[in-house]
């Protein structure tokens, strides 16, 4: 008589969890979070659960429920893919008392639950009290500091100084006080002059650039690093606080006319621009040299000849031996429409469909992730022994260097490859259709937009003063 088996028990399943990191936005509270993931991978292991997600809102304030990642959070749970919410405290998944409760019951009804790393998880009636202890310590935290910032801004204004402590170039603080650069206010008072007297920005641009002058966070100027200059009141002797001017307690390098006078000056060319400077491959168009190209007129009428209406290099004059820098307009426009009226003519969408290089950018673009991610969690790993004592600061510091290293590589590439995947059509061939026959009528907005959807650039030859169209399926993936 054999022995009868006895069948073993069959084992539950693991929860699932998924572990949600915040970095706050305020330093003294600021845990970097692969610190966070550590400690949450950490408690996993102990209590038997299975990680199947990390997600992660670097430096934004737990005062706002605005954040990506604690959306997908939430959505896990509801949507049956997580059983657990593993935070590293309380306070990481907002310092909002109502937002908390709103995402207590939320995750409540979805059946799931919401546990700290490093803080008690009773769940009896005195854990939960303790629960809203911190919860409310955390709100209160973030009142505090909320507080505290407003009352520094508003007695800094009060003094007649800028509520931030970063200033415009130009300036600087010396004993508390807001004073000009002696070399630099000059050249800015010299530009308000320019400005008003007719030069553009592209005209300030060089001036700048031929000055020796150089901006402070940039190798040259540009036409964002200037306007964000000369837009300061502080120039004027202003500070602005709450969308509000106020005087502040400098004297300023421009009166406070001149000042109002260039904003004027500026928001009517810029209104010009919107109404008549517009151009349909702005963007699109890409010099050899690999930059950009923006569209422009030539106003001929002293000469009583037509305007001429091109594409030019955004580095002009900034490139020695560049050689050509514009190509009419005409040329391109040429190109684009006899592409499109080869897409419209293939109704079975062949060329799209034999390009292979999409998928290989996408798992170009996959592998990359994945390897940036494996060294995010051999850091996060090492943070913890480092934290334990199992490695010593030397050894660490050594190997977090060189996996930054990598990993700062590795995100140039990923940057990369995720520009050449695109997402193509389902029928390019209508889109084209539907161009062409609206060609005359879309507004240059609408026609951009489809347009893109089609091309990813025109590739501008000077020597033939043609230009050639590449299909977003015509990209070559990069290597790293």
């Amino acid at each position: 008589m054999t022995a009868r088996r006895r069948l073993a028990q069959v084992p539950d399943v693991p929860p699932r969890a998924v572990l949600y990191l915040r970095q706050s936005t305020y330093r003294e509270e600021s845990i970097s979070l692969e610190l966070q993931e550590t400690a949450g991978r950490d408690y996993c292991a102990r209590m038997g659960y299975t990680v199947v997600a990390v997600e992660a809102d670097p430096g934004i304030s737990g005062r706002t429920w605005a954040r990506p990642a604690v959306q997908r959070v939430m959505a896990m749970v509801e949507g049956a893919e997580a059983d657990v919410v593993v935070l590293w405290r309380w306070s990481r998944l907002s310092r909002s008392r109502k937002d908390w409760a709103v995402a207590a019951d939320r995750v409540d009804v979805a059946g799931g639950r919401i546990e700290s790393a490093t803080e008690p998880n009773d769940p009896t009636a005195a854990g939960r009290f303790a629960r809203g202890v911190m919860t409310e310590l955390a709100a209160f935290e973030s009142e505090r500091i909320s507080e505290q910032w407003k009352e520094v801004h508003a007695n800094r204004v009060a003094r007649g100084l800028p509520p931030g402590g970063r200033l415009p170039w130009g300036w600087t603080w010396h004993d508390g006080a807001v004073v000009p650069d002696p070399d630099k206010a000059p050249i800015i008072v010299e530009a308000y002059r320019r400005f008003l007297a007719g030069a553009g920005i592209r005209d300030l641009t060089r001036w700048l650039n031929g000055s020796g002058a150089r901006p402070e966070r940039a190798q040259e100027w540009d036409n964002q690093t200037i306007t964000q200059c000369l837009d300061s009141p502080i120039h004027a002797g202003l500070v602005v606080y709450q969308g509000k001017t106020h005087p502040g307690a400098h004297e300023g390098l421009v009166d406070v006319a001149t000042w109002e006078a260039y904003r004027r000056e500026r928001e009517h060319r810029a209104g010009e621009r919107e109404v008549k400077r517009r151009y349909l491959l702005t963007g699109i168009a890409t010099c050899p040299c690999g930059e950009r190209m923006a569209g422009f007129t030539v106003n001929h009428a002293a000469r009583k000849r037509a305007p001429f209406t091109g594409y030019r290099c955004r580095t002009l004059g900034k490139t020695d031996g560049h050689g050509s820098w514009s190509i009419v307009a005409r040329a391109l426009d040429d190109a684009v429409r006899a592409f499109l009226e080869q897409v419209a003519a293939d109704v079975d969408n062949r060329a799209p469909r034999q390009a292979s290089v999409q998928v290989d950018a996408r798992l170009e673009a996959q592998r990359i992730a994945r390897e940036i991610t494996s060294l995010d969690r051999h850091l996060g790993a090492l943070t913890g022994h480092l934290a334990s004592g199992l490695v010593p600061e030397a050894a660490y510091v050594v190997t977090r260097d060189e996996i930054m290293g990598r990993r700062a590589h590795l995100e140039a590439g990923l940057a990369a490859a995720e520009r050449y995947v695109v997402a193509i059509p389902t029928d390019p061939s209508a889109i084209a259709r539907g161009l062409l026959a609206d060609w005359d009528t879309l507004p240059v907005e609408s026609c951009r937009a489809a347009l893109r959807a089609l091309v990813r650039r025109v590739d501008v030859d000077y020597e033939t003063r043609s230009g050639r169209v590449v299909p977003v399926w015509e990209a070559v993936p990069p290597t790293v």
